[in-house]
């Protein structure tokens, strides 16, 4: 895949590990851990490419990018950006965005993602996943956590999963191991996906 670079230069770099399963009992702790709590459900449609270190997503019109940047003690460094136009889109998704006519709605034009993905061009190099998360978000201290089960629409299928993130990457090591999750697999949403529609 070509990358070209971002415009502007990508924001909000954070150190990530996801898990998936229940885990009940980090569930639990978590709530307890937690200074803030808030709950919500979004829908969102995933951008499936060769290259694992990209992770995009269409939520409310807009396209929604992280790329990998650092691995660490077991945790993913992610970038994160939203685009508006084509031009500070990062190639392949550049490409995507035009097809999908992504800048519609900021015109005022009518726009419908299920009809634009269905005439997708099959040689874009992209798998198109919608996906309906209800969530559970927790801030502990600077760090984030989310507790998420993820329906996928066109299999019903649910997943699991739970994550922590921050800046910090020794406070999350700490939390990490009290939450009992050290040693499990760190593995994005997009891979998760994947595997859960056979590859």
């Amino acid at each position: 895949m070509t990358k070209k670079q971002l415009t502007p230069e990508p924001t909000g770099a954070r150190f990530e590990h996801r898990v998936w399963g229940l885990h009940r009992k980090a569930r639990k702790l978590l709530a307890k851990l937690a200074d803030e709590q808030s709950t919500e459900q979004v829908d969102d449609c995933y951008l499936l490419v060769d290259d694992p270190s990209w992770n995009a997503k269409i939520r409310d019109n807009t396209l929604k990018i992280k790329q990998l940047v650092a691995e660490r003690k077991g945790f993913e460094q992610w970038t994160r950006d939203r685009h508006h136009t084509a031009d500070s889109t990062p190639s392949p998704f550049d490409v995507i965005f035009e097809q999908l006519g992504l800048d519609r709605p900021q015109r005022g034009e009518e726009y419908d993602l299920d009809t634009e993905i269905a005439a997708l061009d099959a040689h874009a190099g992209v798998r198109a996943v919608f996906v309906t998360k209800e969530r559970c978000r927790y801030r502990i201290g600077d760090l984030r956590a989310e507790v998420t089960d993820i329906r996928i629409r066109d299999t019903g299928e649910v997943l699991h999963t739970l994550s922590i993130e921050g800046d910090d990457i020794d406070e999350l090591a700490a939390l990490r191991k009290r939450l009992g999750l050290r040693g499990e697999d760190n593995v994005a949403v997009h891979h998760a996906l994947v595997v859960g529609l056979g590859g």
